[in-house]
């Protein structure tokens, strides 16, 4: 009896030891905050996310709620470096630790949150087919012949649908939205998969473009991302993600989101919405 409670101490005595080993590790948290800077991975080739504009400048929705996030971290702008990264390059750059974070129109789907830590969603999204007008392609199943080209991301979410979906057709691939959509206006592809907003947003640019109605995908999350096992930048994330979407952030969020993409976000408290709706209906 004595030698099973002796061994049972023993035990608990090693595990709160090497507790106290793993919280005293420092956080990236810590690191931001010593650094006094966040760095984020974000995309300069997928507008309207992330993208160089007219005056050189990085500009996008990812890049104004990456400054939000950064304001509301040390209570003043200015505490914030970009770092412009291919999709390929994400997974690796948040868990070695290149980027504190990053927001890059990335869904969360699949074997992803086995790679990376995901907070909740900042943005819905969803996968569609964008096509030239005249191209002969209203739905998806239009795109599945031998005569047509269709432009893929280098992610193996796109090629995995493209074989699934377009086994007939002829498969591209490029390294950013903006060289797939590019390809499509030039006739170098007759279609490509495209996250929903980019592909509304690049309509309401260009009038030879259309979005076929059905979605390739059904609706899904676009969420900041980090490298695993950090709880405590994870939870600060989300946190702020959190009062982006239905909190004391909301307004701010709404505000960049109309920006963009041209109307008010839903807010995700269906009786906040309500009251919202009822608001503009009246004015």
């Amino acid at each position: 009896m004595k030698s099973t409670r002796f061994l049972f101490l023993f035990v608990l005595g090693l595990m709160l030891v090497g507790g106290g080993v793993t919280s005293a590790e420092e956080s990236t948290l810590d690191k931001v905050l010593k650094r006094g800077k966040v760095i984020v991975g974000v995309s300069s080739e997928a507008p309207p996310f992330g993208f160089i504009d007219d005056k050189g400048e990085l500009v996008g929705f990812d890049i104004d709620i990456a400054k939000l996030i950064a304001n509301k971290m040390f209570g003043e702008d200015g505490h914030i470096e970009f770092l412009k990264q291919g999709f390929a390059a994400r997974w690796a750059n948040a868990n070695s630790g290149k980027i504190d974070f990053g927001i890059q129109i990335t869904t969360v789907h699949s074997q992803r949150p086995t790679k990376v830590a995901f907070t909740r969603s900042y943005v819905d999204s969803g996968i569609v087919l964008v096509s030239k007008k005249g191209s002969g392609i209203k739905k998806i199943a239009d795109a599945n012949k031998s005569s047509m080209t269709v432009a893929n991301l280098t992610v193996p979410a796109q090629e995995e649908r493209a074989k699934r979906l377009f086994p007939k057709a002829k498969l591209t691939v490029f390294d950013s939205t903006a060289a797939q959509f590019n390809a499509v206006r030039t006739g170098r592809a007759n279609a490509a998969q495209l996250d929903e907003p980019i592909a509304r947003w690049y309509a309401s640019q260009h009038d030879d473009v259309q979005v076929t109605e059905d979605w390739i995908t059904p609706p899904t999350n676009n969420a900041v991302f980090t490298k695993l096992g950090d709880f405590t930048w994870w939870l600060v994330l989300d946190t702020y993600v959190n009062e982006l979407r239905n909190g004391s952030l909301y307004p701010q969020y709404a505000e960049i989101y109309k920006k963009w993409f041209g109307t008010r976000p839903p807010h995700t408290k269906f009786w906040i919405e309500e009251q919202l709706k009822a608001k503009e209906a009246a004015n």
